[in-house]
């Protein structure tokens, strides 16, 4: 009797919160995002994204041109071939996608002109942050023994939570578990005792502090394998109009902070960079005295293939400036 009076009490508070709309993140696949992992999963010409229990999601071995890794690009062997001097590629969206990613163009070029002697992994993925692109160094990226490491984030990490920040998610995958997040009484617990946080709570996935710190971790972590490291800030095109997407999915408050929002996690990468001593890469203020119509799509986020081709141009000029490539007077 005592069991059938429990189990009544707690189903009568399930179903009044539920009843009342109560509900709280605790998955890290309703982290609210422009894409949700299944949201976005439907929407993509196929289901590409798998959850991981260290990085969140990743995209799927074998689908829409992801290599056995799960990364965009051909086929790489773990252990790297002697005299090749090995460049990853860490970001987001703006680095994942082709076709003619950055990392594409690059590849193409480096092929041409020194053949066999370079090879170029594109490690972006989208959505990611620099959380998750300081997970995937540290738990991958290292063993592909690169000698070069780009470090191309800062739009995912200023987007509204809306739940747990990513250093807060927990991405266990136990039925049983995921089971017992969807009970309300369980939301409503860890509400109550901070484990998670509100939907309306104004949270970034990864607030300034924490960029910082996984910015210079990713550097730290470099520097402790003889590898280099090279920053780059994320440039807008949002002195053309900024896509009223971004508020209605809840991605920034409003539209008016965004631009200023956007320019102080630029700046903490100049500063990261500045301060570990390596080499920056200012896409933002360089592009912004030039064409940006021809340079991003139409989210003003994204580069267009001019985008893409100048920031291969760029670390073509910033390898050739290091003397790791020969300089090319022919590059257009």
């Amino acid at each position: 009797m005592s069991a059938i009076t429990v189990l009544l009490f707690f189903g009568s508070i399930e179903l009044l919160l539920r009843l009342s709309g109560f509900r709280a993140n605790l998955n890290v696949e309703r982290m609210a995002f422009t894409f949700p992992i299944d949201d976005y999963n439907k929407s993509a010409p196929q289901p590409f994204l798998v959850r991981d229990d260290t990085l969140f999601w990743r995209p799927r071995a074998g689908v829409m041109d992801h290599n056995s890794h799960g990364f965009y690009g051909p086929e790489f062997n773990v252990e790297k071939q002697p005299g090749v001097f090995r460049i990853v590629c860490l970001g987001d969206s703006c680095t994942h996608f082709g076709p003619d990613s950055y990392p594409d163009m690059l590849r193409v070029y480096l092929d041409e002109m020194a053949p066999g002697q370079f090879e170029v992994i594109n490690a972006g993925v989208i959505g990611y942050t620099s959380f998750q692109g300081r997970r995937l160094l540290e738990s991958e990226v290292l063993n592909w023994s690169p000698d070069l490491v780009t470090v191309y984030f800062g739009w995912n990490d200023h987007w509204l939570a809306r739940g747990r920040q990513d250093k807060n998610q927990n991405a266990e995958t136990s039925a049983v578990v995921d089971a017992l997040r969807e009970l309300r009484v369980v939301q409503l617990t860890a509400f109550a005792l901070g484990g998670v946080t509100s939907d309306d709570r104004n949270v970034m996935r990864v607030e300034p502090d924490d960029y910082r710190q996984n910015l210079a971790r990713i550097c730290q972590e470099c520097e402790s394998r003889d590898v280099a490291v090279w920053y780059f800030t994320a440039p807008h095109a949002f002195d053309l109009g900024i896509p009223p997407y971004l508020t209605q999915s809840g991605e920034v408050a409003d539209a008016g902070s965004l631009v200023p929002l956007h320019q102080s996690y630029n700046q903490i990468v100049r500063e990261v960079a500045n301060a570990c001593g390596a080499p920056l890469v200012d896409l933002a203020s360089e592009m912004d005295g030039m064409n940006k119509q021809q340079l991003f799509i139409d989210d003003h986020i994204h580069l267009s293939q001019g985008g893409k081709l100048y920031v291969t141009k760029r670390i073509i000029q910033m390898l050739e400036s290091t003397g790791t490539l020969a300089d090319d007077p022919n590059i257009q």
